[in-house]
């Protein structure tokens, strides 16, 4: 991935996460604030800089189109791990789906990782989304029932 791709990729996961939202959430995507919007997604300005210095993230390309990507980086010290490949994100363009460009973007990050030294990888998978759960298992992912718990410890709301 390549800093020239940001725009394509950008409007790509805005629309994956748009059809996500669509299918989980209640609200409708028009009434969620606008900045909040805007930094939705590895591709927003606030959150692209790691993942494209990392050398962790792809894109499928084709023609100039790009019709998938996945946001990765390295982290290091988590838990007793000294290397983890972080997953954040990955997409792949509805019209061309089911044709492994998730699988090779996949293999690609993982191949890079280990190459980079990484011990593991953790990848970031909804609990009801079962095409992303069998594109993991296929390449060797333990799956378990945990969900992330998260938490703004910047929200002035927030009482600790």
């Amino acid at each position: 991935m390549k800093l020239k791709d940001l725009k394509k990729v950008r409007e790509l996961e805005i629309s994956l996460i748009k059809e996500y939202f669509s299918q989980t959430l209640e609200n409708k995507w028009e009434d969620f604030p606008e900045e909040w919007k805007n930094n939705l997604g590895a591709s927003s300005p606030n959150h692209f800089k790691p993942y494209l210095e990392g050398g962790l993230s792809f894109v499928a390309e084709e023609d100039g189109e790009i019709y998938g990507f996945i946001f990765a980086q390295m982290l290091h010290h988590v838990a007793d791990v000294s290397n983890l490949v972080w997953i954040e994100n990955m997409g792949v363009d509805p019209i061309v789906r089911r044709n492994e460009i998730g699988y090779r973007l996949l293999r690609e990050t993982l191949r890079a990782g280990r190459e980079q030294g990484a011990e593991v990888a953790h990848s970031m998978i909804q609990t009801n989304n079962a095409p992303s759960i069998m594109l993991h298992k296929k390449i060797g992912f333990f799956m378990d029932a945990r969900q992330v718990a998260l938490i703004d410890l910047q929200d002035p709301k927030l009482r600790l």
